[in-house]
């Protein structure tokens, strides 16, 4: 026995879960079936079955519909799981749905394995309901089912279209991935092929309205620039997180500063020269843990003539535990980027995985420089 759906915050309404995974029913979800039920309605009425038969034939198909996004999503869901990354959730929304999962330490295969299988699950969806359709003998539910069967084939094939956002973007990076060895690389591909997709979407339409010969109505102007709207976002998001990857896939430690770690009790005159050179200084317990960094003004204020006796610990500014990062020698800059923005840091001392050996200091601002220029660079190339 399932539990009432509670709305969420940030995803919408739980509606369920899958291997362990929650299922969100998106605030956005409720457009795409009003618009449906407004639009295909008077299109599927029937004169002898009375207006509101057309309306009710088509909230049928948008929640036959939103049954087809959840295989969609449930089959993206359990492939991650499969292949060892967590899923954080999965939710119906305006677009369609998206599965969340982390492929921090995905390759090439996985990604183009949960990506295919989305548009796979449509078009066997689709296969298994015409097959349905053609033994049912009752006339709504064959209209139904048709429209259902049609949508699922047309949307298994969308999305396999060779362009991200859609599915097969994914496997479009994944094989530019795996024959460059650079994701962001295959990211930035797959981006601008979406954009053409994009773009042919809008040509697709309208080529199909000026062949037809009919005067156009506002869905057929509104629906394809949606569309084109959302792809070209989608791929431009793409192409801006392809760069970003490129350009923080060096070695960590080339953003890393020279960093002195004393310990807290000892007294500033120590290192001076330090501070002078403009070198991080770290405060270490008596452990030999890092506890904070010396704060340079409070240093600077500090008289010459009890420089010495004044202990380091009290113009050190405290830092979280978590600060102290172990990373691996080969470890990139996407790796210690992901670490400080899981747990908030703005400095981090990283140290060697295995020997605990400090390497240096990150700091969020020499960071963003550093991409910044990377990005820059590329940018105008």
């Amino acid at each position: 026995m399932s539990s009432p759906a509670r709305p969420s915050a940030a995803h919408g309404w739980r509606i369920g879960s899958l291997a362990g995974t929650p299922v969100f029913l998106g605030r956005s979800w409720p457009v795409i079936a009003v618009l449906i039920v407004v639009v295909f309605g008077p299109n599927l009425a029937r004169a002898d079955r009375g207006p509101e038969y057309g309306y009710l034939l088509a909230a049928g198909y948008a929640v036959l519909l939103l049954v087809s996004v959840l295989v969609h999503e449930a089959a993206h869901a359990l492939v991650a799981q499969w292949r060892g990354h967590p899923v954080s959730r999965i939710v119906a929304d305006v677009w369609g749905g998206h599965t969340v999962y982390d492929a921090t330490r995905s390759s090439p295969t996985t990604t183009a394995l949960v990506a295919v299988v989305g548009p796979l699950s449509n078009l066997v969806l689709a296969g298994a309901v015409w097959a349905l359709n053609t033994v049912v003998t009752n006339e709504t539910a064959h209209t139904l089912l048709g429209i259902v069967a049609v949508a699922n084939l047309l949307v298994g094939l969308f999305n396999l279209l060779p362009g991200l956002p859609l599915d097969g973007g994914q496997i479009v990076s994944a094989l530019v991935w795996r024959a460059t060895g650079s994701k962001g690389r295959g990211l930035v591909a797959a981006g601008w092929l979406g954009r053409v997709v994009a773009v042919l979407t809008v040509a697709w339409f309208t080529l199909r309205l000026v062949s037809s010969g009919r005067t156009p109505d506002l869905f057929d102007l509104v629906w394809p620039v949606a569309i084109a709207f959302f792809l070209w976002q989608g791929a431009t998001g793409a192409v801006r997180a392809g760069r970003i990857h490129v350009a923080t896939a060096g070695r960590a430690t080339d953003v890393l500063e020279p960093l002195v770690l004393v310990a807290g009790t000892s007294g500033l005159a120590e290192v001076d020269d330090a501070l002078a050179s403009g070198t991080w200084v770290a405060a270490a317990d008596p452990a030999g843990w890092p506890i904070g960094v010396v704060d340079r003004d409070s240093a600077a204020g500090v008289p010459e003539a009890v420089r010495e006796r004044t202990s380091i610990a009290s113009v050190t500014l405290a830092q979280p535990a978590a600060w102290v990062v172990p990373l691996e020698a080969d470890a990139v800059l996407t790796d210690l980027i992901q670490v400080m923005s899981e747990r908030e840091l703005s400095l981090a001392v990283v140290v060697d995985a295995v020997s605990r050996d400090v390497r240096g200091l990150a700091s969020a601002e020499r960071i963003n420089a550093v991409v910044g220029a990377e990005l820059g660079r590329r940018t105008r190339r």
